[in-house]
């Protein structure tokens, strides 16, 4: 598993509405993995954004939608 630095400058909040399904799902992986909600946020975040910048937002986004 990849580490992550601890910055040392404070972190952007924004608010992010999530569907009861994708609620329930990011609590039970919290849960059976042990690693924050934040962090798991954060890893899924940087994950897209790194796809999108390596292959496209057209290309990610039909990955998605499959």
């Amino acid at each position: 598993m990849p580490s992550f630095n601890i910055s040392t400058t404070p972190h952007i909040q924004f608010p992010l509405r999530l569907s009861h399904e994708l609620t329930n799902r990011l609590n039970q992986t919290a849960k059976s993995t042990r690693i924050p909600k934040t962090t798991l946020g954060r890893i899924a975040i940087k994950s897209l954004l790194d796809d999108i910048e390596e292959k496209g937002v057209t290309k990610v986004l039909s990955e998605l939608t499959e």
